[in-house]
């Protein structure tokens, strides 16, 4: 076939044509040579550029590229000392954007195009605009923003396209693009096709006096060429055929109920519902409300944790939210203050609609990022989504709270902060309440999570434990009405040593030990413990010859070769999901956010009085998965020696082990083995009263 069996509009628009199938795919099929012009150098322009690109590579296709820069105040200073030879700069800027690259379909797609340069079958070259001294000129005076697509036939039919002014490779066909084509055989369309071959000439054979083009950096092609496979067969070129219409993630009517409560409540409100029950679609599907009725958004995404983040990374790319850039703004990311800076510019200067930001709690409240978000327009809309909300209370996140956020929602199962109403109140206010609840028990009620199994085993303090608890508390009450500061420090001090001795109480390594003899399957299990636990954890682990691995904040979350690309903590959860690992062995950071559904037991050897550690622990195991019918937790307790403690000791002890027993209880009510777990429970209080 050629361009003239093709059955062609004049103009394409994506809000009612599916232009991948009835255009890119059909004319790159058929075409020998495909000249290109994008706005702006960078990976996922590159991607952009390649639409529909298996065909054509398919096809033995030729493809010449003229991608526009973008430069800054500080990136014109680096090129103007020289001149002639600005390639460390473009080398520099493009090698921190492809390293950045989160999207495995724009890794594809520039990977194929690093296959094209490697066997000769494209050129890349970079525009610099100047001005009229001959010095480059900052992107907001202006750039090479020609979107123009020149393809010849092997019949010598040739055909342009131009047009598409929002064109990136975010949303593929999702976005609203626009463009029109005009054809060598169309007496009346040829002239403006001629004028596009005649632009795109002019800057390729450098013959404009406004633009110097330079070929592309050995440095970028060679690296391109690293990343690209070394055979067509290893292309995964499938992928590059891709269609984002046919995956839509459909909601359920509570996830819906509760978006449009967030709408009634003026785009403002807290979403207080369990791990497990689909917070971070529910909040997309608000940010696609948002999406649909306005225009220069940016919408700020902030977590407690990176891996939080690359997380919601994924969700996006699968739920399909449309938008122009999306910026990975924490510290894996070097180059985020730069590439942010760039983004915003775009979006004043008319390039861009809408910019995603992925950040951190840490990040959303430092200075450079709250000065880079306060200096933004007045016309612009800002959407703030807080993940696990309740960490932005605290003494330092607050800052990050700015007024001009307009739209504002916070994701949190336990928003209220513990011992910490100032906190909460603030908090409460700044994003309008709680506008929708949806509780642990309900989703297990509702067949939305997974039913578990509660089982608590108590233990006591050895001899030894006993007494050196004793000796402390004794100290303790003898301070406990003093008010001096170096006095209050040293109770901290004591009142966090006596604490360690119930946290490391040896009964509970040999209880961990029968309950790995009568568990049975031990895949998928998640033992929760304290630093000072982990050594004597792994130590009964490895003496059972099961593969385990830590998950605490030491591993690393930036994506590397020796993980198959993908962050350590990535790999540590796909060995865990594919039984490589058994158990993992965990430490708070484990407790918020991530989603690893296979995971059907726990383990808990230490436990705060905090309701959200529980829940958070508990939402864990209870997800939804294949062949999962219900989840079991072992619950370590320490019972105080009652008989043992001197009486002035016991009452106080006696309270304090009541709030244990109300966490119990908490977890106990919600379990199938309820009635059960609860009278084990009441026994025990029985007994010790």
């Amino acid at each position: 076939m050629d361009f003239r069996s093709l059955d062609l509009q004049i103009s394409y628009d994506s809000e009612e044509d599916d232009i991948l199938n009835k255009f890119y795919i059909p004319v790159l099929s058929n075409a020998k040579k495909y000249n290109r012009i994008v706005g702006f150098f960078n990976s996922s322009s590159l991607a952009a550029a390649a639409k529909g690109i298996k065909e054509f590579i398919l096809n033995n296709g030729e493809m010449n590229l003229i991608c526009g820069a973008k430069l800054h105040k500080n990136d014109i200073e680096i090129i103007k000392k020289s001149m002639e030879n600005p390639e460390d700069f473009i080398v520099n800027k493009f090698l921190s954007d492809i390293h950045n690259l989160e999207d495995q379909i724009i890794k594809d797609h520039v990977r194929a195009l690093g296959w094209m340069i490697a066997h000769k079958k494209l050129e890349i070259k970079i525009a610099i605009k100047l001005n009229e001294f001959g010095n480059p000129l900052e992107d907001r005076y202006g750039i090479l923003h020609q979107k123009v697509g020149i393809l010849t036939d092997n019949k010598g039919n040739k055909l342009s396209f131009s047009g598409s002014n929002n064109e990136t490779f975010a949303g593929w066909n999702e976005n609203i693009e626009e463009f029109k084509v005009f054809r060598s055989w169309k007496e009346h369309e040829r002239r403006y096709m001629d004028y596009d071959i005649e632009n795109f000439d002019k800057y390729w054979n450098e013959k404009s006096s406004r633009i110097k083009v330079i070929d592309i950096p050995e440095a970028i092609k060679n690296h391109l060429i690293k990343i690209a496979p070394k055979s067509i067969d290893d292309l995964n070129i499938n992928s590059l055929n891709y269609n984002i219409k046919e995956t839509k993630i459909n909601l359920f009517d509570y996830q819906k109920k509760a978006i449009s409560s967030w709408m009634d409540n003026g785009k403002k409100g807290i979403f207080e519902m369990a791990t497990g029950t689909g917070k971070t679609y529910t909040a997309l599907g608000c940010l696609e409300k948002i999406n649909s009725n306005y225009e220069n958004l940016i919408t700020i995404i902030t977590s407690p944790y990176h891996h939080l983040v690359e997380q919601w990374n994924k969700e996006i790319s699968k739920f399909r939210i449309k938008y122009d850039d999306l910026i990975i703004a924490d510290s894996s990311n070097p180059s985020w203050k730069n590439i942010l800076s760039d983004s915003l510019d775009d979006l004043y200067l008319g390039y861009k609609n809408r910019i995603i930001i992925l950040t951190t709690h840490r990040t959303l409240s430092s200075k450079i990022f709250i000065d880079l978000l306060n200096g933004s327009r007045e016309n612009i809309n800002h959407f703030l989504i807080a993940d696990e909300v309740h960490g932005l209370g605290a003494d330092l996140s607050i800052n990050g709270l700015l007024k001009r956020y307009d739209l504002r929602l916070g994701l949190s199962a336990t928003p209220q902060r513990w011992f910490d109403d100032y906190g909460t109140d603030l908090l409460y206010d700044y994003f309008g309440g709680t506008v929708f609840e949806f509780s642990l028990e309900k989703a297990i009620e509702n067949n939305f999570l997974t039913p578990y199994r509660y089982i608590p085993i108590f233990v006591s303090l050895n001899q030894e434990e006993l007494e050196n608890y004793i000796e402390i508390t004794k100290v303790i009450a003898v301070n406990l009405n003093k008010t001096s500061k170096n006095e209050n420090k040293k109770l901290e001090s004591l009142i966090f040593k006596r604490a360690n001795i119930i946290k490391n109480s040896e009964q509970k390594y040999k209880a961990l030990e029968e309950i790995m003899g009568c568990m049975g399957d031990v895949n998928w299990s998640i033992i929760y413990c304290t630093n000072s636990q982990i050594k004597k954890v792994l130590n009964i682990i490895n003496k059972n010859f099961i593969s385990a691995h830590l998950f605490t904040m030491n591993e690393g979350t930036v994506p590397k070769k020796n993980y198959g690309g993908v962050s350590e903590r990535e790999y540590i959860l796909k060995k865990f999901s594919d039984q490589k690992y058994k158990i993992l062995v965990a430490m708070k950071c484990l407790d918020e956010g991530v989603d690893i559904p296979p995971a059907r037991k726990a383990i808990f050897m230490s436990s705060s009085g905090n309701p959200r550690e529980y829940i958070q622990r508990i939402g864990r195991i209870i997800r939804k998965y294949e062949g999962k019918n219900e989840a079991v937790i072992y619950d370590i307790i320490v019972v105080p020696s009652m008989s043992k403690l001197p009486s002035y000791i016991k009452d106080v002890e006696m309270k304090i082990f009541e709030k244990e027993m109300e966490r119990c209880e908490q977890i106990a009510k919600i379990a199938i083995n309820n009635a059960k777990a609860l009278r084990i429970l009441y026994d025990l209080r029985e007994r010790l009263i």
